[in-house]
């Protein structure tokens, strides 16, 4: 199967691109995305950027996946922390494993998320708060990887160690920048 190929985004590069082609309609997604990644919460940025990968590797999207897998090295993310990601949906004993297990039935099935399985999540140790923001940023990378696969964008690992450092000195959208 081929990728969908837009003639207005023929050089795109990353997910920025379709963003900046109409920043009205999706400017708000920079904003989601500091918010969920990098503002305060319950999570690190790490836990969070973990997360995000590990969503995006449920997806199957390439791009999401590896950028934000970059981006995970780059906060000092483990080896168990990479390879939790790239073999989502097995439990390997990463200390995120009861989130993983709320985060694939959510992406995957989302239907099937019940009472019993937010509780597994707060009997091992997570408070609501952190399952709550873990929601978010799963949720966030459920939409993105849609807008990143619906256009077409391809993996582009040239781009995700800059693109790493750059988001940690200046956060995902610029308006946040301190």
């Amino acid at each position: 199967m081929t990728r969908p190929e837009f003639q207005s985004l023929a050089n795109a590069k990353g997910i920025v691109d379709v963003f900046m082609e109409n920043p009205k309609k999706y400017g708000v997604a920079l904003t989601l995305a500091q918010e969920v990644l990098r503002e305060d919460s319950h999570l690190s940025p790490l836990d969070r950027e973990i997360i995000a990968a590990y969503t995006s590797k449920l997806n199957n999207c390439e791009y999401c996946c590896g950028s934000h897998t970059e981006f995970v090295k780059s906060l000092n993310g483990s080896d168990q922390d990479v390879d939790s990601i790239n073999n989502a949906g097995t439990f390997l004993g990463h200390r995120l494993d009861p989130i993983f297990k709320y985060i694939t039935i959510l992406t995957k099935t989302p239907s099937l998320i019940s009472n019993e399985i937010k509780n597994e999540v707060l009997e091992s140790g997570f408070s609501e708060e952190e399952l709550k923001d873990a929601i978010a940023v799963c949720a966030a990378f459920n939409f993105y990887n849609r807008i990143v696969e619906g256009h077409g964008i391809d993996s582009n690992s040239d781009t995700w160690e800059s693109a790493a450092t750059m988001i940690n000195l200046s956060g995902y959208d610029r308006r946040y920048a301190k």
